[in-house]
C-alpha cells in the first residue's frame, strides 16, 4: 500500500508552477490509498492529473472470494474531479484489472475515491450535495461543480429521503402556496425552538392531514404540548382528535388580522359611499381622500407605537393636518361610523396586548358584545365577532405564557419559513417533482440545525 500525502502533490504543483490549492483532498493530512500521482498538466484551461494504481495484495475476487489473482490488463479511466481554482479537473487513472484463476472472471481493483461504473469522483458527488444545501438552483450548482444540470439533479434525487423529523414539544403548522398535484397549498410543520422544519406535506386537506398524523406513533403524538395554527377548521379537528394532550393555540397575528381587515373594509366602504354619491361637497371629497391616503396610520396600534410615531409631520398645510395624530383625529371626528370602527379596533389592540390568560376570555366576549350591540351596522366586525366566539378557546390559549420560553407562543417562526420555501421555489424556477422540492427545502433549512 502506497500512502501519497498532499505534500507530494504540492511538490508536483510547485515543479509545474501550478497552484493546486487545497481542493484535491480534504486537508493537508488527507491521504490517497493505493494511488500515486505521476504527472500534473494544465492544458486549455483544464487540469489533468495522471495517476497510477498500485497493486493491493489484499484484493480478492468479488465473485468467488478467491485470492489467486493475476494481472490481466490496465484500465484507463478519465474521472471528473472537483474544479481547482475555478478550472475543470480530470484524473486520468491507470487502474489495474485482475483475472481470477478459479472462476476466470475479470474485475478492476477497488479504489476509494470512485465507485464502480462511474466517471465522477466521490469527492465531486459530495461537493454537489454540499452545494445543494444552499439557496441556489441546480443550474448554479452545475456551474460551480462543472457538471451537467441533469447530473446534479440525478445525484440530488439519489439522496432524497422520505423520513420525517421527530415531533417536538411545540409544533407550528401552516400552509404556503405550492401548486402541487394534491392541491393548491402545501403544508409545513416546524419546531420553533430548534428552527427545524419537521416535514412538508403536499396537501392541507383534512383527510390527508388526518391520515398523516394518524400514522405517527400515539406516544409521540401525545408528547406534543402545544400545537400552533391559524383559523383553518381542518387544523382544529386534527388537534382535537389526534393531539389530545396538547393545547391548541390560534396564532395571535391571524385572529387580530380579522379585526384589522374588518376595519379596513369599513373604511373603504365609507370612502366609496362618498365617491359614489357624486357629491360636490369639497369637504366630503377631501375627507375621502384622507381616508385613502393615510390608511396605514389609521391601522396603527396606539398601544404599541411610541408617541413620537404619531407626532411625525405630514407636510400638509390645509385643514391643519400637520401630524399623524391630527390626521387620526380628523378622520374620527368627521364620521361616527368610522369613529365606532376605530375605537373597536383600538380596544381589541388593548385586549391583545394587556390581557392575561385569566381575563382574556371575559375581555374578548365583552368586545364581541359591544360589536353586536353597536348602533351602526358594522357587518364586517359582526362577522369577526362570530368567528371569535367560535374559536374562543384557541384564541384565549394564545395568551398562555410558556413555562420554558416565558413568552406567548406564536406562529411567527413558521410564517418566516413560508417565505423561505417561496424563495427556494423562485430561485429554482419551480419544481415539477414535489419530493425534490420538499427535500431541497428541508435540506437547505436544516443544514445548520443538526
Amino acid at each position: 500500500v502506497v500512502m501519497v500525502k498532499i505534500n507530494y502533490i504540492s511538490t508536483m504543483v510547485e515543479h509545474s508552477s501550478i497552484n493546486l490549492g487545497h481542493n484535491f483532498v480534504h486537508d493537508d493530512w488527507q491521504t490517497v490509498k493505493n494511488i500515486t500521482i505521476t504527472k500534473l498538466d494544465f492544458i486549455n484551461n483544464t487540469y489533468k492529473i495522471l495517476a497510477n494504481q498500485i497493486r493491493d495484495s489484499s484484493t480478492t475476487c468479488p465473485k468467488c472470494g478467491g485470492n489467486a489473482l493475476t494481472k490481466n490488463s490496465d484500465n484507463i479511466r478519465q474521472i471528473k474531479h472537483i474544479p481547482i481554482n475555478g478550472f475543470p479537473c480530470f484524473i486520468i487513472l491507470k487502474q489495474i484489472r485482475y483475472k481470477c484463476t478459479y472462476c476466470f472472471s475479470t474485475f478492476n481493483q477497488h479504489t476509494s475515491f470512485i465507485n464502480k461504473g462511474c466517471n465522477l469522483s466521490n469527492r465531486i458527488k459530495e461537493n454537489i450535495l454540499n452545494e445543494s444545501k444552499y439557496k441556489q438552483s441546480f443550474k448554479d450548482v452545475s456551474i460551480r461543480t462543472n457538471v451537467s444540470q441533469t447530473t446534479v439533479s440525478n445525484e440530488f434525487k439519489k439522496n432524497i429521503h422520505s423520513y420525517r423529523c421527530h415531533l417536538s414539544r411545540i409544533i407550528c403548522i401552516d400552509e404556503f402556496k405550492a401548486s402541487t398535484i394534491a392541491g393548491k397549498y402545501a403544508l409545513i410543520i416546524g419546531n420553533p425552538e430548534s428552527g427545524q422544519i419537521l416535514d412538508i406535506l403536499p396537501s392541507r386537506l383534512h383527510d390527508y392531514i388526518y391520515h398523516y398524523f394518524n400514522t405517527i406513533d400515539k406516544t409521540e403524538r401525545l408528547s406534543v404540548e402545544y400545537v400552533i395554527t391559524d383559523l383553518f377548521e381542518s387544523y382544529r379537528s386534527v388537534c382535537k382528535n389526534l393531539f389530545r394532550n396538547s393545547i391548541h393555540i390560534v396564532d395571535r397575528f391571524h385572529w387580530i388580522r380579522l379585526a384589522t381587515e374588518a376595519f379596513n373594509k369599513t373604511r373603504i366602504s365609507i370612502m366609496n359611499n362618498i365617491i359614489k354619491s357624486k357629491t360636490s361637497d369639497k369637504e366630503m371629497l377631501y375627507y375621502a381622500s384622507v381616508l385613502k391616503k393615510y390608511y396605514k396610520f389609521l391601522l396603527a396600534n396606539t398601544y404599541s407605537k411610541e408617541a413620537w410615531y404619531f407626532d411625525q409631520q405630514v407636510f400638509h398645510n390645509s385643514h391643519g393636518l400637520t401630524t399623524y395624530q391630527t390626521v387620526i383625529e380628523y378622520c374620527v371626528n368627521n364620521n361616527r361610523e368610522f369613529e365606532e370602527a376605530y375605537l373597536l379596533l383600538q380596544e381589541l389592540y388593548k385586549i391583545a396586548r394587556f390581557s392575561s390568560f385569566d381575563n382574556a376570555r371575559e375581555n374578548l366576549l365583552g368586545w364581541c358584545k359591544k360589536v353586536e350591540t353597536s348602533e351602526f351596522i358594522l357587518s364586517e366586525f359582526k362577522k369577526t365577532a362570530l368567528t371569535y366566539k367560535s374559536w374562543i378557546k384557541g384564541i384565549v390559549n394564545s395568551f398562555i405564557i410558556d413555562s420554558v420560553t416565558h413568552t406567548r407562543l406564536t406562529n411567527g417562526f413558521i410564517e418566516g419559513k413560508n417565505n423561505f420555501c417561496k424563495v427556494i421555489k423562485r430561485i429554482g424556477f419551480g419544481y415539477s417533482d414535489f419530493d425534490v422540492f420538499r427535500y431541497k427545502i428541508i435540506n437547505s433549512n436544516n443544514k445548520t440545525k443538526n
